[in-house]
């Protein structure tokens, strides 16, 4: 724990830290509350499927256009207007859905909403990279960034049941949207973030694409992410069919917990291994977790224990995964590189919540589970294949004035 306590007694990183933690209950909530918001008012598990793409395919189309305005012209210039009309959007989704307004409207609101989704994650990944270009408190910052993002997919869908049981699920929505607005606008406060100097020079071509490494993580983690799509409306439709709806929350919450606790071990100690083997190794693991969870959805507690199994290798994945990616990144697109792993998990999740959303109503949860598993495999297969590409040190190009 000490490294933990050393990095939060670095004055400059404490409160970007702390604030932008805020902005990450949105994602643990968003998803599950749009799911609870629609089923509340006599939408099928097929529609909650394609309102909750519709949000996430908005935000992976608009982060990598974020990320460049973010590299271009500074953080804090880009997340305070994001942050505010991502509130308002999710206001839009509520009354729309309340209305009882047809599902392609409420797609159409749902994808203007999420492309304003403030990219308060790449901004701050950037930011602890900047201020610890190296060393054990690299490590550190970069696993309390994903342990910070775990801890949001832990207590936000226990947030977003618990507002939905207690008052109406419309106002899970509307918190999650005061959350991103809340923890955007609060990091954009701090002295790091608003010091954050933008790119200098022309943007290379291809932008952060143009690094090869990048590309193969950006198609990796985006396959693996069908699995994230697919947890998000199964988990509940296992809870619904168990005659337990109120346990979705706890199950999600399980596999974040399995993921928390891994973190915190991980980034408390350096580990031996280059990060694209520590990489492929958890990949691993997170396959073999996510094609047992099939076996185990007829009993509830067994198949939170596959849940948790699962989470133990999901935060170490993406600790590696976005450490890496920094690392690969070309100077001056760090944003843009952040930004395009987030549109690529957004797209998987999109697919993900689809195909879930459809193999519910058609033929149960097995099925869903089994399409998810499959994307984690094929994105171990890219890790596999390129393995020589994510090992080769970045090489950046001169950027002209």
């Amino acid at each position: 724990m000490r490294a933990y306590l050393e990095l939060f007694g670095h004055r400059d990183a404490r409160w970007p830290l702390l604030s932008s933690m805020v902005s990450r209950l949105t994602p643990g909530m968003m998803i599950l509350a749009l799911v609870l918001l629609l089923r509340e008012h006599g939408y099928s598990y097929a529609a909650a499927g394609m309102v909750s793409a519709g949000h996430q395919l908005g935000v992976g189309l608009a982060s990598p256009f974020q990320g460049r305005l973010v590299d271009r012209y500074g953080q804090v210039r880009i997340l305070v207007p994001d942050a505010l009309l991502y509130l308002g959007g999710t206001v839009a989704i509520t009354l729309a859905v309340a209305g009882g307004s047809a599902v392609p409207l409420l797609v159409v609101t749902a994808l203007c909403t999420g492309a304003f989704y403030p990219p308060v994650t790449a901004a701050s990944r950037v930011l602890l990279s900047r201020l610890f270009p190296s060393g054990q408190l690299r490590e550190t910052a970069f696993a309390l960034s994903s342990i910070s993002v775990e801890l949001g997919f832990v207590v936000g869908p226990l947030v977003a049941v618990a507002i939905a049981d207690a008052s109406t699920a419309g106002w899970s929505v509307v918190l999650a949207g005061i959350a991103a607005a809340v923890g955007g606008l609060g990091y954009s406060t701090t002295g790091a973030a608003r010091a954050m100097p933008p790119r200098e020079g022309r943007r290379p071509a291809g932008g952060a694409l143009h690094a090869g490494g990048v590309r193969v993580i950006v198609l990796a983690i985006g396959m693996a992410a069908i699995a994230f799509g697919v947890l998000d409306i199964t988990v509940p439709a296992v809870a619904e069919f168990s005659g337990d709806r109120s346990a979705a929350g706890r199950l999600i919450a399980t596999l974040a917990t399995g993921s928390l606790l891994s973190g915190i071990i991980y980034g408390g100690r350096m580990w031996p291994g280059t990060l694209p083997a520590r990489l492929r190794f958890f990949a691993a693991g997170l396959t073999v977790g996510m094609l047992l969870l099939p076996l185990a959805v007829a009993d509830l507690r067994l198949f939170a224990f596959g849940l948790f199994l699962a989470g133990v290798f999901l935060a170490p994945t993406t600790i590696c995964a976005f450490q890496l990616l920094d690392d690969l990144a070309i100077r001056g697109t760090q944003t843009e590189a952040q930004s395009w792993v987030q549109s690529s998990v957004v797209f998987g999740v999109a697919l993900g919540t689809t195909t879930a959303g459809f193999a519910v109503d058609t033929a149960g949860p097995a099925l869903a589970f089994v399409a998810g598993g499959l994307g984690v495999g094929i994105g171990l297969g890219v890790i596999h294949l390129r393995f020589a590409v994510l090992s080769r040190p970045r090489v950046d190009d001169p950027v002209a004035s």
